[in-house]
């Protein structure tokens, strides 16, 4: 069955230390585990993470929310750590995928409506899966990504990303121009390769101060070898994540960049209907918490979220890319209140 290769779970409170809540492998998918409170559950909360992350992504969030008496799951997505990284592309697409985590709903949590969260790709997939599978969901949140139109309008037709940045539409998604290119995984296949990947993501600079990551230009390889370490994140999360993604490379992550054609097609047939009805909304309460120093999500990517949603909360805090272990408190905090109030 296709949910049991492509997803894999880890330990998330246990591994970090912060939560007294019982973490039990999940007897209806071997090898992976959840962390539920101690007395009976409040629902289910599902979360997904983005690139270049896994599931450790959120090891700050899942022991607040079991704490609040919530079932929190966090699988790793396709292509990531201990998942499987197929060689067809389509696997990767949202629509697919969508699809995967139904089928991981269907078995995980039958006939309940629960929340969804996600992050950066992890955003990407909650949009769609909230379009393709509505009946799941009771609501859902976003941190840093906010949702985009899938279909510009029948003039307009198929606008690749090269277009979308040159036109001035997403200036700032260049770097994927980049990352969805097949060189990309040759360029970082070993484990001293992603170290190096990690540590430009992760913010290391060098003795001028000068980064190697640029929403405009992607990842300069020439100046990785004299980037200073990382100071985001303590150095033993540091080696969990190049442990666990070297174990594969970064073709799996990357693969996302390579499904827009994909998402595009399957998207119309959701377009066209939205477009018949003046356009669609969502009907799930939604939360999206902007990360005010994103550099690669201005807030004109956001100015006009309240079109596409009934019922939206926006939220923000004072971080960049990764809110959810810059400010984990303040995310904390602003996910509790809005649960607290569905």
């Amino acid at each position: 069955m296709r949910i049991l290769k492509f997803f894999s779970f880890i330990a998330v409170a246990a591994t970090t230390g912060l939560c007294s809540q019982n973490i039990t492998d999940l007897g209806t998918i071997p090898g992976t585990t959840e962390s539920h409170p101690t007395n009976s559950s409040l629902g289910t909360i599902l979360l997904l993470h983005g690139f270049p992350d896994f599931s450790y992504a959120w090891r700050y969030q899942v022991p607040y929310l079991t704490s609040l008496g919530y079932r929190v799951i966090a699988p790793d997505l396709i292509g990531y750590a201990n998942t499987d990284a197929p060689w067809e592309i389509s696997n990767w697409a949202l629509k697919a995928q969508s699809g995967d985590i139904a089928s991981l709903l269907d078995q995980v949590a039958p006939g309940e409506k629960i929340i969804l969260g996600g992050h950066d790709w992890g955003a990407g997939l909650a949009y769609m899966f909230a379009a393709w599978h509505p009946e799941y969901l009771k609501a859902f949140f976003t941190l840093s990504v906010p949702y985009t139109r899938p279909w510009l309008g029948p003039a307009l037709g198929w606008n690749d990303t090269l277009d979308l940045v040159e036109n001035g539409t997403y200036p700032t998604l260049a770097y994927q121009l980049q990352w969805r290119d097949p060189a990309m995984d040759r360029n970082y296949s070993t484990e001293a390769d992603v170290r190096q990947f990690y540590n430009a993501a992760f913010g290391g600079v060098t003795a001028d101060g000068v980064g190697a990551l640029s929403p405009f230009t992607g990842i300069d390889h020439d100046i990785l070898p004299f980037l200073g370490n990382q100071t985001s994140i303590p150095p033993d999360d540091f080696e969990i994540y190049v442990k666990k993604i070297s174990q594969k490379g970064l073709r799996g992550g990357l693969n996302w960049y390579r499904t827009r054609r994909m998402n595009w097609e399957d998207e119309l047939e959701l377009a066209v209907e939205w477009e018949s009805k003046g356009g669609f909304r969502f009907s799930t309460p939604y939360l999206f918490v902007v990360a005010e120093q994103d550099t690669f999500m201005p807030p004109k990517y956001y100015a006009d979220l309240g079109q596409y949603f009934d019922q939206l909360t926006q939220e923000s805090v004072d971080a960049g890319h990764w809110s959810m272990w810059e400010k984990p408190d303040e995310v904390n905090a602003i996910l509790g209140k809005w649960i607290g109030e569905l």
